[in-house]
Formats: structure tokens, C-alpha cells, sequence
């Protein structure tokens, strides 16, 4: 079957995958705010047919904000803050966390609408939409447990070395959250929801690809938290991020995207030692198949690892090495798996959708062309054949290190292999990358697996045995080394980013033992909340 043909007429989309299109005119800063200027338009990835022309459906437009609104947001936010003393921060933690309840049960409704903007604005399958609301939402529930169980251990009394105290956490300040397009619900999210439950303002910056998703969590936003507690903006980064970052009021970056624009939001903030950074960035994840390696598990799970949403994942598998004993049958077989896959539309059970943007894909087929003109070999039959944003899997074999895939990261259904002969070799790769986000490892020798892992740990966050790299389960701390984060995230980890531990302590003179006690019975909260 052609690509072409797997192009659907309008008429041909199932009524319930239909997208009516939204003009948003409002943005949340310091309440909800009318915008009449300039809008930007939103188009889908999604290629549709309409009679003989094919052409990209549009899906409405959202405000084009300029940095006076960015200010607008940063005002609110610091005097919804107010040092601390505001309306936010001087809740409770379990009062914080009841309206971030409030909050999940007013969103509930909203999973087949949100997982629809998901399908339709990054073209990601959808049921695998349904699961990113579904997720998204288990993660904010369990982020509040963890979060109330955390501060009960941690205001525990501790006397050590005649000092008694406690441990009270705290909120920072204005937390600004840059999510990706790629996860535009789940990454915002679990950055700007643990920022909230310790105390701190928000400003969202949604995404620019998903970002129409947003237009239905503003009115929810608005009523569930005190004014300016939480702002959204919409537009272009370049012109609002950096406005953010040069007033110097902005205490926590919560950014994921490339470590470029990171050094750069950084370099553009005037007292950088007072800024707290969960950055999450690119990464190249490597596979290292070994010659014991269980054959039909290690072609899935790469096949998982590589395709997943495209590949468009920070934690997909983006090198495989493979030893040059089982080469030729790895490759065999997992030119043959790739070659049952049929791209297809995202309301279709399809592991292949079209990619995120016409750019993206045009930047795919250069980074293909690039290595086949140095030597590369496509293996599977169509591999990177593309019409619009539908592109079939590229396998490539005679990857070499002058290539740009070799270190870029490609974001896409692009699998390159390496062949190695000894241990040492295969890690040279993953030792001498920029990026240290993950690895994945398959084998069936425990002492060669062992060595491996044990090396590999020096370098990565997290090394997957038998397994793809992924972020989960979200318990697990998220982290990378080198150029690939600052920063770990997981449920109680990210909580811990978003405050700081301030220390409320007293000599243990009986005098002082008395007033800590009565202090205790008081005041069973916090003395700073």
C-alpha cells in the first residue's frame, strides 16, 4: 500500500475523530484576560484530502502574545506570591492539595476532548492520547500523597547534639514551565502541578504544537486557584521567555527542550546563582544487543524503544549497537518487523502516524539524505519514504561517526545500527556522547550484563535490561547525565524541586524544651506555611 493511498478524504474521518476548530481569544494573567490582537494559526500534521488537493487541516488560532503580556503574567504571579505571605503559599499543604483535587475532578470530564487536541495537534495515536490524560492525571493524584506524606516525615522533631528541630518545606517563588509539543498535556503538567502543591506562583508557557489544549483548562485554572497563582501564556518563546527571564524574578526554570535554548533562557537571567533549574533535554539513547541476546524480545522492545510515537521521545532508543556475531540475523529480523508496519492516521490502530510538523519531516529526510550520501544503507524496503508527514521507518546500516545522525538527535522514525566486536567498543559509544539520559541492554550472561550495567551507570541515568528506555514508572527517578538534564524528577523528587528545606531548631535548654512544646501544640501545621 502506497503512502499516498493511506491519505484520508475528509468525508472518510470517523465522526467521533472529527476536530471542530477553536478560536481561542483569552489568556490567563492575574484572572482571565480578552485578547483581540493578532492570532496565530494552528495547523494539524494530519494530511487530509479534500477531492484532489491534499493539504493540512486547520484547527483554529490562539493569542500571538507580546512581552508587555509576559510582564502582564510575571506581575501577578510575584504579587500572588508576595514573598510568601500571599493567598497560595499561606495555605496549608493540605488545603493546597484539596484544591488541586478540585481541580483533577473538574478536568476528568474533559478526557476524550484533551486526548482529541492531542491526536490532532501532534498526531500521536489515540488511544496513546487517552492514556497521556489518564496518566497525567494518576500522576497529579499520587504527586499529592506523596507530597503529604513527605511533609509528615519530614516536620518530625529531631534532636541530635542537644539541638531539637524540624525541617519545614517551603516554596521558592515564581516557577516558570516550558513543556514540549511532543507530551503537550503530561509534561506541562507534572512540572507546574508539583510547583503548585509546595506553594510556589505558576506561569505556564504552553506549547506551541499542543497548545490549543489549553483553551479548556483556563477557565478551570482560573476558578480552582487564587488570582495569579497560575497565568498561561500563548506565542512565540523567543519574544515572551526571554522577557521572563531578563526581569530576574523568575526562581524556578522548569524547562524541556533543547540545551541550546535552556543556556540560552539561563544566560539571559541577571542573578543566575538564585535560579533553580529541572531541566530536561536531548538525549541519544543507545541499545547494546549482545551476541546472547533473547532474540524476539530485543526486536520488540527496539522496535517499541525506536517507534514509539514516532521516536519522538527524549527516552526512545535512537542508536543501536549489535554484535557482529548476531548482526546480520538482528538486522534480518528486524528489517522484516519493520516492514509490517503500515503508517497510518492516529484514530486508526497504526504504530506509525504522521510526524509532528511538515519542518520536522523535512528535517528527517535531510538528516537520511545526509547519511546515505556518506555511505549509509537504507535496509528495509521503502525505508524513509515520505509523502506530506507520513514517513515509513528508515532502518540504516554503514553508520559512521562523520554522519549527522551519528550524534544528532533525530526525534523520529530513523533507526541507525552499529556493529561492534567487544565490549569496550560498544561503550566507547555511550562514554564519549554529549548525552547521558539512558541505555538499554540485551543479553543473557549475568556477568557480562553486570559489567556492562555497571559501567554504563557511570554515564547514564538509568540502564534498561531487556528492556526499552522509557520514563516510567513515574515513582522512578527521571533523571540524565551530562547535556541530557539538570535535575531529577520522579513524585517526590519533583516535589523536592520545587521547595527548599528550611530549618526551625532551639538548644535543648529546659527552658526552651517547654516553649518548643507549647510551640508544637499550637501550631500543628508549619510555623511557616
Amino acid at each position: 500500500m502506497t503512502l499516498l493511498s493511506r491519505i484520508p478524504d475528509w468525508n472518510d474521518i470517523p465522526h467521533h475523530a472529527r476536530f471542530t476548530p477553536i478560536e481561542h481569544g483569552t489568556y490567563l494573567a492575574g484572572g482571565l484576560r480578552q485578547w483581540t490582537g493578532r492570532g496565530t494559526e494552528v495547523y494539524s500534521p494530519i494530511p487530509v484530502r479534500d477531492i484532489d488537493e491534499i493539504s493540512y487541516i486547520r484547527l483554529g488560532s490562539l493569542p500571538e502574545l507580546e512581552a508587555g503580556h509576559a510582564k502582564e503574567a510575571l506581575e501577578a504571579a510575584l504579587s500572588a506570591f508576595a514573598l510568601g505571605d500571599g493567598p497560595w503559599p499561606s495555605f496549608s499543604l493540605a488545603q493546597r492539595a484539596q484544591h488541586v483535587r478540585d481541580f483533577v475532578d473538574a478536568v476528568r470530564p474533559l478526557r476524550e476532548r484533551i486526548a482529541r487536541h492531542i491526536m490532532w495537534e501532534v498526531g500521536k495515536v489515540y488511544d496513546e492520547a487517552l492514556n497521556e490524560f489518564d496518566r497525567t492525571l494518576e500522576y497529579t493524584l499520587e504527586t499529592i500523597d506523596a507530597a503529604l506524606d513527605l511533609d509528615r516525615r519530614e516536620r518530625r522533631d529531631t534532636s541530635l547534639q542537644q539541638v531539637v528541630g524540624r525541617v519545614d518545606l517551603l516554596p521558592i517563588g515564581v516557577a516558570l514551565c516550558v513543556g514540549p509539543y511532543n507530551y503537550p498535556f503530561y509534561e506541562t503538567l507534572t512540572n507546574a502541578i508539583p510547583a503548585l502543591l509546595m506553594g510556589n506562583s505558576v506561569i505556564i508557557k504552553a506549547p506551541d504544537r499542543g497548545g490549543l489544549l489549553y483553551a479548556h483548562l483556563l477557565p478551570m485554572l482560573a476558578e480552582h486557584f487564587p488570582v495569579g497563582t497560575v497565568s498561561v501564556l500563548f506565542g512565540d518563546g523567543e519574544v515572551l521567555l526571554p522577557t521572563l527571564m531578563e526581569s530576574g524574578h523568575i526562581d524556578i526554570l522548569a524547562f524541556i527542550g533543547t540545551s541550546a535554548v535552556a543556556d540560552a533562557l539561563i544566560a539571559a537571567h541577571p542573578r543566575p546563582h538564585r535560579l533553580h533549574l529541572v531541566l530536561g533535554l536531548e538525549a541519544k539513547n543507545a541499545a547494546i544487543v549482545l551476541p546472547d541476546a533473547p532474540m524476539d524480545i530485543t526486536v520488540e522492545e527496539c522496535m517499541k524503544g525506536a517507534l514509539a510515537f514516532n521516536g519522538q521521545r527524549c527516552a526512545a532508543i535512537k542508536m543501536i549497537l549489535v554484535h557482529e556475531n548476531i548482526a546480520d540475523t538482528f538486522i534480518g529480523e528486524l528489517r522484516a518487523a519493520l516492514e509490517r508496519i503500515e503508517p497510518g492516521m492516529p484514530w486508526e490502530d497504526v504504530r506509525l502516524t504522521p510526524v509532528s510538523s511538515p519542518a520536522h519531516a523535512d528535517w528527517l529526510a535531510e538528516l537520511l539524505e545526509d547519511a546515505v550520501n556518506s555511505g549509509a544503507v537504507i535496509e528495509n524496503h521503502g525505508g524513509g519514504e515520505r509523502h506530506f508527514t507520513l514517513m515509513r521507518p528508515a532502518l540504516l546500516t554503514g553508520v559512521t561517526a562523520d554522519m549527522r545522525i551519528f550524534e544528532e538527535e533525530q526525534f523520529g522514525p530513523l533507526l541507525p545500527v552499529l556493529r561492534f566486536t567487544g565490549e569496550q567498543e560498544a561503550l566507547s559509544y555511550i562514554r564519549e556522547s554529549r548525552y547521558g539520559q539512558q541505555c538499554s541492554v540485551f543479553g543473557q550472561t549475568p556477568a557480562q550484563l553486570q559489567r556492562i550495567v555497571t559501567a554504563a551507570s557511570r554515564y547514564v541515568g538509568r540502564v534498561n535490561i531487556n528492556g526499552k528506555c522509557q520514563r516510567g514508572p513515574d515513582h522512578f527517578p527521571f533523571t540524565g547525565k551530562r547535556d541530557s538534564a539538570l535535575g531529577t524528577v520522579s513524585i517526590e523528587d519533583a516535589l523536592r524541586r520545587f521547595c527548599i528545606s528550611t530549618v526551625v531548631a532551639t538548644p535543648e535548654y529546659p527552658a526552651n524544651t517547654l516553649l518548643w512544646k507549647k510551640l508544637q501544640e499550637d501550631d500543628q501545621e508549619p510555623m511557616y506555611s
